[in-house]
This record gives C-alpha cells, sequence and structure tokens, in this order.
C-alpha cells in the first residue's frame, strides 16, 4: 500500500466510512482475545494483511486474497514492511502469520466483517484513491493493536529490591517467569545468564562464545556451539528443567570434545541436577550451580560488594537483559519492567 503523505487532506467521508469499519473490526478483534487477556500475533497479521487487500478490491473475495492455503504474499517481511509504513520498525514476528494454521479462518471472518461494514458504509461507490485511503486509515487502527497487544504488553514483573542479595533477586525474578505460560522462565533464565556474563566478561580478553542475541528457542547444533554459551573450553548449559538426557547426550558430548560442561539450574533444582550426574556416571566432571548463584555472585563481586554499586549492577543486568529480548524473541512481554527504585 502506498504510504498517505498528507492524512489530513483524506476526504471526510473516507474518514467516515473508516470509523464505521473500525467500530465493526473492533468487536471481532476483542473477541480474539484468549483467557489471559492477550491476542495471537497472526490475529493481527491477519488485520495488516486484509486491510492491504481492501487497498486493491472490495469486497474481499477468497480467491482474491488466499487463491491458495495461505494468504497471498503473506510474510515476516511483508508483515514488518507494512508496519514500517506506519513509522513502527521494532522486530515482529519472523512468520508474520504466514503459516499460522488459524490464519485463513481469521482472514474469512475479518473479511466477511469488512465486506458488511463496507457495504453498508457505501464502500463501494469509492474510487481507487478513497479506497486506498480508507484501507490506510484502518491498516493504522491494526498497528496500534500491534503496538499495544505485542509491543508494548505486560511486561515481567518482580520485586527487585536493591537491598536484597542479588541471589534473592534473581529467584524472585525465576519465579515471575514460572508464573507465565510456554517457555517464559527458560528463556528469562537464558538471557539473564546471558546479561550476567556481559556484564562479567565484558572488555576482557577471555573468548567467549554465546553472548550474542539468538533466541532462547535457536538450539545449540544450529549455532555450532557446545552449549548455550562457550566461554574458552567451558560450555555452559542453562536449565530450568534438567533431564538425564542433558547429561547423558548433551554433558557427554562436551567431554568427548574436550570441553568442560557446566550446568545451571534454579536452586530448586540443584538435587535433581545432581542426581542425573550420577546416574550418567559423570557427576565429577560435570559442574553444578544455581543460577541464582552464578548470577548473584559475580554482580555482587563486579559490583565490589558496594551497596550503591550493587544497584547500578542490579538495573545494569535487567537492561541488558531487556535488550537481548529486544533483538533476539520475537515475544516483548519477556522484556522486565524496571523499578522506580531501580
Amino acid at each position: 500500500m502506498v504510504s498517505i503523505d498528507d492524512e489530513a487532506a483524506i476526504p471526510a467521508r473516507v474518514r467516515e466510512a473508516a470509523e464505521l469499519l473500525m467500530a465493526a473490526v473492533e468487536p471481532w478483534y476483542e473477541g480474539k482475545r484468549g483467557k489471559k487477556g492477550g491476542v495471537y500475533a497472526n490475529v493481527m497479521s491477519t488485520g495488516l494483511y486484509m486491510t492491504e487487500f481492501l487497498a486493491a478490491a472490495f469486497p474481499l473475495e477468497e480467491e482474491f486474497y488466499a487463491p491458495g492455503s495461505q494468504l497471498r504474499n503473506a510474510s515476516g517481511g511483508k508483515a514488518k514492511a507494512i508496519l514500517a509504513e506506519h513509522g513502527e520498525t521494532r522486530k515482529y514476528h519472523s512468520e508474520g502469520a504466514r503459516t499460522s494454521r488459524g490464519t485463513i479462518d481469521h482472514a474469512r471472518g475479518l473479511a466477511a466483517v469488512i465486506n458488511s461494514a463496507g457495504t453498508a458504509a457505501g464502500l463501494g461507490a469509492f474510487d481507487v484513491a478513497e479506497r486506498v485511503s480508507l484501507a490506510f486509515l484502518l491498516q493504522q487502527w491494526f498497528v496500534e493493536r500491534v503496538r499495544e497487544d505485542y509491543f508494548e504488553k505486560k511486561k515481567i514483573t518482580a520485586e527487585l529490591n536493591p537491598d536484597w542479595s542479588i541471589r534473592a533477586v534473581v529467584a524472585s525474578l525465576l519465579q515471575a517467569g514460572r508464573e507465565r505460560p510456554g517457555n517464559a522462565a527458560g528463556a528469562l533464565a537464558q538471557h539473564l545468564v546471558g546479561a550476567k556474563l556481559k556484564i562479567r566478561f565484558d572488555g576482557t580478553d577471555v573468548e567467549i562464545d554465546g553472548i550474542n542475541d539468538e533466541s532462547y528457542t535457536t538450539a545449540d547444533q544450529q549455532t555450532g556451539r557446545a552449549g548455550d554459551y562457550q566461554l574458552n573450553d567451558t560450555a555452559i548449559h542453562v536449565t530450568m528443567s534438567p533431564t538425564l538426557e542433558l547429561f547423558t547426550s548433551r554433558c557427554q558430548d562436551n567431554l568427548n570434545n574436550h570441553f568442560r560442561p557446566r550446568v545451571l539450574v534454579p536452586s530448586d533444582q540443584l538435587a535433581r541436577a545432581t542426581t542425573y550426574a550420577q546416574d550418567a556416571g559423570i557427576d565429577k566432571l560435570v559442574a553444578i550451580q544455581s543460577i541464582e548463584d552464578f548470577i548473584g555472585t559475580n554482580i555482587e563481586e563486579t559490583a565490589g560488594f558496594s551497596q550503591a554499586k550493587v544497584k547500578q549492577r542490579l538495573k545494569e543486568l535487567v537492561e541488558l537483559y531487556n535488550e537481548r529480548i529486544e533483538a533476539a524473541e520475537v515475544d516483548m512481554s519477556l522484556k522486565i519492567e524496571v523499578p522506580d527504585n531501580l
């Protein structure tokens, strides 16, 4: 869609029609909210694409917007381009809803809403320029939904009291992650460790692989690393729930390739991880440490055990973590809310 250079010049009847369509689309959109109040990215992406199609044709016919099993021209790159036209350049969902099984159903439902409301608003009598302007305004409405329900949805909140030990603060964050659905806790743990390593080794001559901007779901094998993080000849594995396979497969593979494996788990999983290491027969060859202590001790040390500097380091830890989320993940609700006390 061509961007509208002067929105103020859009005719009144186009604006009125756009208001009518937005009023009709909003109940459809709100009806897609899940039990926890969120809206999936494929719903938002469907809105971006369907309003793009609206600029080219009305009414919206399925053979036009979905001639095959997928929406025409839908992709992560296309969604990014549409958002950029409206001034939104933050990292968006890489698939752009192209491969979502529910996207076609969403498209059909939205097309029915737009066709009904558009007919009532007299959209059939609009010329091409008027229809493009109306589609742009409606698309802008969906861009705002992306901002509100994707980029700015509720972040992780936890007690980040600088008077506590950093170990206790990390434990609070891990618990907040556990209260989120899906892999939130795992992503939180991995990126916290990455932020901590950045603080500890940035500017040193320590050879590190893994202090990067890769997604939590990126497998070690895809990166060529020996673990989630690789420091010289040490492979670090971060997990919220250790398994026997981690020790018999990944850690054993590390040992076979002359790496020193280190497994980081929540403090309440230490006994379980130790048992698995013993069952694998490599308990004396694998370092097992709690995530809380691994992060907490280093943050305290780099702050020189100074209360004022500990507070600074804690804020730096959270800010670096958030930078990693922005660069690597598509779910911005993984970001940590920085409290005023920091």
